[in-house]
């Protein structure tokens, strides 16, 4: 799945916290309190599709992360990695290619190398695309507002 990556921008942003997930996939919608700051701090990009469509999401660095109540959930070391897809496109069999244009961006305009990412435990779907994608190391945390179990996982290996 390709498209064009560019810096989110308030009216991008604005897009995505409006997007609604079904059912228990709701855990990933924004909430009316959520700021947009997050993905309008620098750590934020789109994805445009060939018709200029905005079709998702990535975040890097802290913006990739969740709150924890575990203390040092995130050591210092791989790139973090949060993205989304556009909700009409999810299980559609995107999302590998997704995070792989998410990851090969990365390494080429932030000289990223390893990555991790945090994905709610009980996401199968997700997981399983991560585990495609080279993903593993499971780190089980608390998200500290939720308090929803969530997995760490790290990709140390450049996928070629």
């Amino acid at each position: 799945m390709g498209g064009q990556i560019f810096l989110l921008t308030e009216q991008e942003a604005q897009a995505i916290s409006a997007w609604r997930y079904p059912g228990e996939y709701a855990l990933y919608n924004f909430s009316p309190e959520d700021s947009l700051d997050e993905l309008l701090d620098g750590s934020g990009w789109g994805v445009r599709d060939a018709q200029g469509a905005l079709t998702g999401f990535y975040q890097f660095g802290r913006g990739g992360r969740i709150p924890t109540k575990e203390q040092g959930a995130y050591l210092e070391g791989p790139l973090d990695i949060g993205l989304g897809l556009r909700p009409d496109l999810c299980g559609k069999g995107l999302g590998e290619s997704f995070l792989l244009a998410g990851m090969e961006f990365a390494r080429a305009r932030l000289g990223a190398e390893a990555f991790r990412l945090t994905v709610a435990a009980w996401n199968l779907r997700a997981r399983k695309v991560y585990a495609r994608c080279g993903f593993g190391g499971e780190k089980q945390v608390t998200h500290r507002v939720s308090g929803d179990r969530f997995l760490i996982l790290t990709n140390p290996i450049r996928n070629q």
